[in-house]
């Protein structure tokens, strides 16, 4: 396991964060490699605010952009299913369209999980990924998570079925990899 290195900072996804969200996924496939049939195409502003208002909800999802050092947005990353002590789960992962492949996935992906364990003390995070999205789950992979099993069929959307490919990072393999 190798623990990305590029420096990420997140902060609270915001309405402010709506029309660069709504650029990344502009057609119908990136929409739903990003989020499955949780949204819509056209992504808009009011699919945006719902979601944004279901993340005050407690323990529903906490949803955060990336940010590099140059103060550029570039990733956006969801917590949810949150069950304090026992688990969390990542979602709805997206690396800025022009910054993909240079490592940031994995990082965003590494301060979220640190975040998470630390927030919520959760023993196990967990999450699904399309079984055929083969760089995401290397870079899963490279955090420490594991295959755990494979869900087929399990999104439907316009062009077919999506087999889901289910991971889990545990607590003890995350302070593992940390000595």
């Amino acid at each position: 396991m190798t623990r990305q290195s590029f420096p990420v900072r997140l902060r609270p996804f915001d309405r402010s964060d709506f029309e660069r969200l709504v650029s990344w996924v502009a057609t119908p496939q990136a929409l739903g490699q990003w989020c499955a049939a949780f949204f819509r195409h056209p992504l808009d502003e009011e699919q945006l605010r719902r979601y944004l208002d279901s993340a005050a909800q407690p323990n529903v999802r906490t949803i955060f952009t990336a940010f590099a050092p140059s103060g550029e947005a570039i990733d956006h990353i969801e917590i949810s299913m949150i069950w304090p002590h026992l688990s969390s789960r990542l979602s709805r992962v997206l690396v800025a369209p022009a910054r993909r492949g240079a490592g940031i996935g994995g990082a965003m992906v590494a301060r979220a999980c640190a975040f998470s364990f630390k927030t919520y003390h959760v023993d196990r995070i967990d999450l699904g990924v399309a079984a055929d999205n083969a760089l995401a789950i290397a870079c899963y992979r490279r955090q420490g998570f594991s295959h755990v099993g494979t869900w087929p069929k399990a999104i439907p959307l316009e062009a077919g079925t999506v087999d889901v490919y289910w991971m889990t990072l545990t607590r003890a393999i995350w302070v593992q990899s940390l000595g």
